[in-house]
């Protein structure tokens, strides 16, 4: 089919716009690569993408710093406990709402799945309800508040919406309990969707930061975000404790112009590991399943 000329040139400008919003989008990460590989004189403006001096030694002193370990792995805990109970209640919930049959169906959607997404207690009444359930200093507090959501399950019951109710007709004539319909029939077909809302799920969990700094009292409960605010945010502390790193690898803070900056910047790019490793393996679900869980039903 030959285009027309109007269509031609929307591609071109389709084009120049995603490939100019790209650049916005790697331009940034790029500078904080850069700043973690740089180790020159503090203070030199520097608007090139270029490290001037390479090296990695920011990365050597995130990995001998044993404060790091623990929030990194209490975030890996959280992201995979809470990622998985969220996947669980979600994908049952969405089940549920996905039976309009049931008798009160509407109800459900309207006034606990849709009013709650769209109107919240706010901070304090949340803070004081889950100081009523004794979950304050604990880390299932990090997730289980946050385990249901209304927008994934909505997303979920309209990928449920589009698999052929007579699958599941045909195992119920066969003998077929409803929770072996769910769980060997539902679930399977419904991986795109899953993939999808599991990677933003986790990346959601793995960013936590606001809920630790309201329920976790405990700095040893705090999670990998809390330990980055510690660089960047708190000044003086944080410059305290980059010269004690430099002395405990046996190096004098007075011979280098390093900067906090640079020691922030590649625990940033640690942190984004996980995520960087898992999405090549979901990847291939997302745009299917997030665009038919968006317009199905």
């Amino acid at each position: 089919m030959q285009r027309s000329i109007a269509e031609k040139v929307f591609n071109v400008f389709n084009i120049i716009g995603f490939f100019l919003f790209t650049l916005l989008m790697l331009i940034p990460i790029m500078f904080v690569v850069k700043t973690s590989l740089d180790i020159s004189q503090v203070g030199e403006v520097q608007l090139n993408l270029l490290p001037k001096e390479p090296s990695l030694l920011f990365y050597d002193m995130v990995i001998h710093d044993e404060s790091v370990y623990r929030p990194f792995l209490n975030s890996i805990i959280i992201t995979v406990l809470g990622t998985s109970l969220s996947m669980l209640i979600n994908s049952i919930g969405a089940y549920t709402l996905s039976k309009r049959e049931l008798p009160g169906n509407r109800f459900f959607i309207y006034f606990l799945v849709i009013i709650p997404m769209l109107f919240g207690g706010g901070i304090v009444p949340t803070y004081l309800l889950v100081r009523a359930l004794g979950l304050i200093d604990h880390l299932p507090v990090l997730f289980i508040p946050s385990a249901a959501n209304a927008w994934n399950m909505i997303l979920i019951r309209n990928y449920y919406w589009s698999i052929p109710t007579s699958l599941a007709e045909s195992a119920r004539i066969d003998g077929a309990q409803e929770f072996t319909v769910f769980f060997k029939i539902i679930l399977p077909l419904a991986k795109p969707v899953l993939a999808a809302i599991a990677l933003f799920t986790g990346v959601g969990y793995w960013n936590t930061f606001m809920a630790a700094v309201l329920y976790i009292r405990d700095s040893r409960k705090y999670t990998f975000p809390v330990k980055l605010r510690e660089l960047i945010i708190l000044g003086g502390d944080a410059n305290k404790s980059f010269e004690e790193m430099l002395m405990s690898m046996g190096m004098d803070p007075n011979e280098y112009f390093l900067s906090v900056e640079g020691l922030s910047s590649a625990m940033m790019i640690v942190s984004m590991i996980p995520i960087i490793l898992v999405y090549p393996y979901l990847q291939k679900y997302f745009a299917k399943g997030i665009m038919v869980g968006s317009i199905k039903g």
